[in-house]
């Protein structure tokens, strides 16, 4: 049996793309680069997600934690899908990929959430190509991210109705309190002149 092992981390991959005319709202599409195996086997391909405020640049692929997770509520960094090489190669590169549909890749036993994007944020998107090494020590390369934001139009929907529920509310309880204020005044008239008639 001939395993092959890689005497250095794997080829960095190359830059995601948007894809045209799709605007990032609770999901992104894009399509993903094809992984370079030249230097020799490469176990898995990582689509890694960077959440941050409006504004923030994009960390460097050096800044990507070695011990990114799937993801949690509330994580920055996670793993949003794991491929085996070859299923990434046959399947994934070089096709459309979407980030934020609550697509779920399982690998090794885990279980990878593409997680909805949250509208007004900032995002990256790393694709890490994992090997091992000489040593049996895993050994990877991490490709320049992709940023986008993520447009507030599905949030500021949602402001406006809770702004006119803000405007509706006050509105009402004026009217309530002057028809209340008004009955007041009419039972005092009345109440006024039946006592003068005694």
């Amino acid at each position: 049996v001939i395993i092959w092992t890689l005497t250095s981390p794997p080829r960095t991959p190359a830059t995601p793309s948007l894809v045209a005319g799709e605007e990032p709202t609770t999901t992104a599409v894009f399509v993903l680069p094809t992984v370079d195996d030249s230097n020799g086997l490469i176990r898995y391909v990582d689509i890694i997600v960077h959440r941050a405020a409006l504004g923030v640049s994009s960390p460097p692929p050096s800044a990507v934690p070695s011990n990114v997770a799937p993801y949690m509520e509330g994580t920055v960094w996670y793993v949003a899908a794991r491929y085996s090489y070859t299923q990434y190669e046959a399947a994934v590169a070089g096709s459309q990929f979407t980030i934020g549909n609550g697509s779920v890749v399982s690998a090794g036993g885990v279980a990878y959430t593409s997680a909805p994007l949250q509208p007004g944020h900032s995002f990256s998107v790393y694709v890490r190509a994992v090997g091992v090494d000489d040593n049996g020590e895993e050994v990877s390369s991490i490709g320049q991210p992709l940023r986008f934001v993520t447009s507030e139009q599905t949030s500021t929907a949602t402001g406006d109705s809770e702004s006119e529920g803000m405007i509706i509310g006050p509105v009402i309880a004026s009217v309530i309190c002057l028809l209340t204020i008004l009955a007041h005044v009419m039972i005092w008239r009345h109440y006024k002149r039946d006592h003068k008639q005694l």
